[in-house]
């Protein structure tokens, strides 16, 4: 079977002639973990470890990944395949993802961007322009706001409702993470309002939770919305332009301070080897210093007594 070789940010993508994606990764020490990759549109689904093997220390693997192409079949991955049905709940299988691949085309204009609702179409868009329209998904009160903003809430605690934004990307809702929460709200009265509202039919598909990077940079998905707003206000003044180029560099590197941390972890028992080897030869050092002075103290302490003893002699005659 012939097999070529992709770089996806410290993964290896292996794509057979037969379609099949599977992806390498380096692990624990001089180890390999390998598994089953997804493609949907413009989204290449990484799934979880299936495997592990014997393999090159971090350094070696990377080195040997650079020398492989870049993959750019994709506009972006995702870590985890944790897929749910809109109008069921149930999750996706793998036998079903596979099917996915069945479908190679995709239209990028509509991957990220919520203003085009792709597939879903009717009554529902048209009053979307005109006011926000609320869902029901599940748990979740998905309101589809008349900006083209998407906003979910759930309940979390018996007074407490959580909230954030979502994005649409190839007919999957992907749901990010809490950034406000509301404590004057009823669970009760919440589930009750939500059991009226008319079920989410804008995607087939959604995800709990928004981990999409981009293939070319490896940044989240959410980063680059910010990166382009901020990139038009750059338009605007050049003080902003200013803001942005520090944001992006401060973006840079956190990224790098990740990899480093990451690196540390992966490298932790070489590092301890060495760093137990350092308190070796500092532990030898420390006690010859202290056997070099207390050997003078003692050196000191007999010629003392020994001048002691002559000038006792010599008055006693």
């Amino acid at each position: 079977m012939k097999a070529t070789i992709y770089k996806l940010g410290e993964y290896k993508i292996i794509e057979s002639d037969t379609g099949e994606l599977r992806w390498e990764a380096h692990f624990g020490f001089g180890a390999l973990r390998e598994g089953r990759c997804f493609k949907k549109g413009g989204i290449l689904f990484i799934g979880q470890g299936e495997n592990n093997s014997p393999g090159l220390l971090k350094g070696e693997f990377l080195d040997q990944l650079n020398g492989f192409p870049e993959w750019l079949k994709t506009k972006y991955f995702c870590r985890g395949f944790e897929i749910y049905l809109c109008n069921t709940g149930k999750r996706v299988t793998k036998e079903e993802m596979l099917l996915w691949m069945m479908d190679p085309g995709f239209d990028e204009e509509d991957i990220l961007y919520p203003e085009k609702p792709g597939q879903r179409s009717g009554n529902t868009s048209t009053r979307r322009a005109a006011m926000d329209v609320a869902f029901k998904l599940q748990r979740y009160q998905i309101i589809r706001k008349t900006s083209g903003q998407i906003i979910w809430k759930t309940p979390t605690g018996p007074n407490t409702v959580r909230s954030g934004t979502c994005i649409m990307v190839e007919d999957i809702l992907f749901i990010g993470s809490r950034r406000n929460e509301q404590s004057n709200l009823i669970k009760r009265q919440f589930l009750s309002n939500l059991k009226h509202l008319p079920k989410w039919d804008q995607t087939k598909f959604y995800c709990p939770k928004l981990s999409l990077h981009e293939c070319k940079t490896g940044n989240r998905v959410q980063q680059e919305r910010k990166g382009r707003s901020g990139e038009k206000k750059a338009t605007e003044t050049h003080d902003a332009g200013k803001g942005f180029k520090n944001s992006f560099e401060f973006k840079s590197k956190k990224a790098d301070l990740s990899g480093n941390r990451t690196m540390f972890f992966t490298h932790w028992p070489r590092k301890c080897i060495i760093c137990a080897a350092g308190l070796i030869l500092l532990i030898i050092s420390l006690f010859f210093a202290y056997l070099i002075r207390h050997g003078k103290e003692l050196k000191g302490r007999w010629h003392y007594k020994k001048g002691k003893s002559s000038s006792s002699h010599h008055r006693d005659h």
